[in-house]
């Protein structure tokens, strides 16, 4: 017969064990959802980005006149707390008709900006290959005010 102190005496470091086995799980749970959190946030920003740099590409309000390093310098600022490369930025203006024309010139209100931003996520943790080093790209377009 089996008797309670025995019993005790057998179970004794069973929950260290369970509790072993059971930590990388959690461990990998946690770091996982902080991860993707990240990734998701960033792939966020750099829409928000995108779109703040064709804002200000499609201003031009008495007479002043937006340049590419103006929209750069907006797409840099709100990308400022995102782990990973410098964004490039690409900024391209077309007419109507499928022509060229210049961010941030007067015009008739009918040509469009396009913002292209693409950024390397590089990640935080490094646990999870296929969310470093990720290519994030985002393009917003918007009429030019004139």
């Amino acid at each position: 017969m089996v008797t309670g102190k025995l019993r005790r005496w057998r179970d004794r470091g069973a929950a260290a064990v369970e509790f072993a086995l059971v930590i990388p799980v959690l461990v990998l749970l946690i770091f996982g959802s902080i991860e993707f959190g990240l990734a998701v946030q960033a792939r966020t920003m750099v829409g928000n980005a995108a779109r703040e740099g064709v804002r200000v590409a499609s201003l031009t309000a008495n007479g002043d006149t937006t340049s590419e390093t103006q929209v750069k310098t907006a797409v840099t600022n709100a990308l400022a707390g995102i782990a990973g490369g410098p964004p490039v930025v690409s900024v391209t203006c077309k007419t109507p008709a499928g022509g060229a024309c210049v961010v941030g010139a007067k015009n008739n209100g009918n040509n469009v900006a396009t913002v292209t931003v693409t950024m390397n996520y590089t990640g935080v943790t490094g646990m999870f290959p296929m969310l470093t080093n990720t290519t994030i790209v985002a393009s917003s377009y918007m009429r030019i005010e004139g």
